[in-house]
């Protein structure tokens, strides 16, 4: 079995959500925290790699979307591939999450997808604050003429509340 070093990063952005429905000019706001990236430090290929940091906590706080409604928040992969050295690419599909330590709502276990927004966390009505810890996984990257060096995608992540 040949081992090698595969740094392999997941780039995010953190949110601050501040909309205003203009049908009823009421303020929606919150401050959403979302740590800058996720990185898995394969060292066997054959094996599934937890991400670091873990947990990957995200939160919410000074929630203000009133009249029952909700904050959601999805993430989706840019592309369907990584980017990295030579031609064999590690797909976006190998990317798991779940979903723990939740706090003020529900949180979604999932596997990141290059043509959808999965749903990782949903608040309470008229969320204050919460959170979730997420776990990534990254499943065996193995394949022929896998090369060693580090491997990227970047992810987007949409902040909604209805």
């Amino acid at each position: 079995m040949t081992r090698c070093h595969l740094p392999v990063v997941l780039a995010a952005l953190a949110c601050l959500m501040g909309i205003v429905d203009s049908a009823s000019a009421q303020s929606r706001q919150a401050t959403i925290a979302i740590p800058a990236g996720v990185s898995f430090n394969v060292v066997d290929p054959a094996v599934s790699t937890t991400g670091n940091p873990a947990p990957f906590r995200v939160t919410i706080t000074n929630g203000s979307v009133g009249g029952g409604q909700r904050i959601y928040v999805s993430v989706k992969a840019d592309t369907t591939n990584f980017s990295g050295p030579g031609t064999t690419r590690i797909p976006a599909s190998n990317v798991s999450w779940t979903a723990t330590a939740v706090n003020g709502g529900t949180g979604s276990a999932g596997t990141l997808s290059s043509t959808a927004y999965l749903q990782v966390y949903r608040t309470r009505t008229n969320p204050g604050s919460g959170a979730v810890d997420m776990t990534w996984m990254l499943a065996a990257p193995s394949a022929a003429g896998l090369m060693a060096g580090t491997h990227s995608l970047t992810v987007r992540w949409r902040i909604e509340a209805f």
